[in-house]
């Protein structure tokens, strides 16, 4: 029997990605054992309009995986799945999508740990995918984790927390300062560049 491949799969907007995503993907790769790590940019959310178009987006952080992990020994693939749904997504369609398209993949989304709450609470589905789906849990050391977990959770806190946001960075953007140090230079050089978040 074949066996399945084991993604980490880290998902948002990245509208920019910046040195909070990076120390996430870090901590997957140092601490959570798996075959390839996926960093997929979400398509617009029913909640959420993203300010930045998709490959943007991933072009922002092809430059960040470059500049940060150039010799990962775990493959890191930036993946389009969502933007090519051409629609508003939600979590659990594209948990769905994911297990038709790719039924050999064992996928867990990544998380902060502040979030296992909101699960059932507020995403779309979130009771059907509290059940089903594989997490990976990043502790927030400022916030108790929640008693009730999904079946299928991991947690990991070995790792520094940071509040950096996209929103934050945005704002400085606006401002004129150039986002270093909470984004890299590349991201910096290549927001100027294309004149992004004015």
């Amino acid at each position: 029997m074949e066996v399945m491949k084991k993604v980490a799969l880290c998902g948002g907007a990245f509208s920019p990605p910046h040195l909070g995503h990076a120390s996430l993907i870090e901590a997957i790769l140092r601490l959570f054992p798996c075959d390839e790590v996926w960093v997929m940019p979400s398509a617009d959310r029913r909640d959420k309009k993203i300010s930045a178009p998709g490959k943007t987006r991933m072009e922002m952080l092809e430059i960040l995986i470059q500049e940060l992990f150039p010799n990962s020994k775990i493959p890191i693939l930036i993946s389009d799945f969502e933007l090519q749904m051409n629609k508003p997504t939600a979590t659990y369609e594209t948990l769905q999508a994911l297990k038709e398209r790719r039924p050999d993949y064992n996928f867990h989304f990544v998380l902060g740990s502040e979030n296992i709450d909101m699960i059932e609470a507020k995403w779309v589905n979130g009771k059907k995918l509290f059940q089903e789906a594989n997490f990976i849990a990043l502790k927030n050391p400022l916030i108790p984790v929640p008693n009730k977990l999904p079946p299928n959770i991991t947690i990991l806190d070995d790792l520094p927390w940071t509040n950096i946001s996209s929103t934050f960075i945005r704002k400085l953007l606006i401002e004129g300062y150039s986002g270093i140090p909470y984004i890299t230079r590349g991201v910096a050089e290549y927001i100027k560049l294309h004149s992004l978040y004015k």
